[in-house]
């Protein structure tokens, strides 16, 4: 079978794991996902798309994929280099509690914030000093996926389908000519601000992972019957 590769536009489902401790941090699966008490209301679960190359996911699942093919699935043991990377010492800062009551934080230990630019987690509050760790919280540890590769996008429009989806959206009328590719969203399509934030990062991933676009249009359709008498 034909072996995937950079630039695939595929549709993975995955379990992610601690190999220390067994414990699930990440998955695909909404039940699996409610077992380990990870489960998220505004998730969506199910199959998810990447594109082989660009980083969708860690470096070894991604190594680790390029040789797989659709229908094969994998658990697959990763070292921290190429997974979550080294536990980095300067990552770990000592600041004064004055600096999060200023912004009207009462820190504790388990407290996720975000602190210049990135996020962190509360490790210790003593002596009027707090200890955040800016570390991913799977640093230095190796982790295990189990994945199966469920679909490959071939033609255009699925691979366009499918990173419209992938941004929550639902589009009409796609077209695809001369290098501009036209998309329609209906009436029927609430254009609330989830809405722009997904149309405008979905726009900005066009010339990433569809480099023969080379314009993109976009129509809004909407109905106003409803306002009539």
């Amino acid at each position: 079978m034909e072996k995937l590769n950079d630039g695939d536009f595929i549709k993975i489902t995955y379990t992610g794991r601690s190999a220390v401790t067994g414990g699930v941090f990440d998955t695909t699966d909404a039940e699996k996902a409610k077992q380990a008490g990870i489960f998220q209301e505004d998730r969506k679960y199910g199959p998810v798309l990447i594109v082989l190359g660009k980083g969708h996911v860690v470096k070894g699942l991604e190594n680790a994929l390029k040789g797989m093919s659709v229908g094969e699935q994998k658990s697959i043991e990763i070292q921290p280099p190429d997974a979550f990377g080294e536990r980095d010492p300067n990552l770990v800062r000592i600041l004064p509690i004055a600096e999060f009551r200023k912004r009207e934080i009462e820190p504790f230990p388990g407290l996720l914030l975000d602190l210049d630019g990135r996020r962190g987690v509360v490790k210790s509050v003593s002596g009027g000093r707090v200890m955040v760790d800016l570390n991913h919280p799977l640093a230095g540890e190796k982790v295990i996926y189990e994945v199966k590769v469920e679909e490959k996008l071939a033609d255009f429009n699925s691979k366009v389908n499918g990173l419209l989806d992938s941004f929550n959206l639902k589009a009409e009328n796609i077209k695809f000519e001369n290098g501009v590719l036209s998309i329609t969203f209906s009436p029927s399509v609430k254009k609330d601000a989830d809405f722009l934030i997904n149309k405008s990062n979905f726009a900005s991933s066009i010339p990433q992972l569809l480099g023969e676009v080379k314009k993109l249009t976009v129509v809004e359709e909407y109905s106003f019957e409803q306002h009539k008498a």
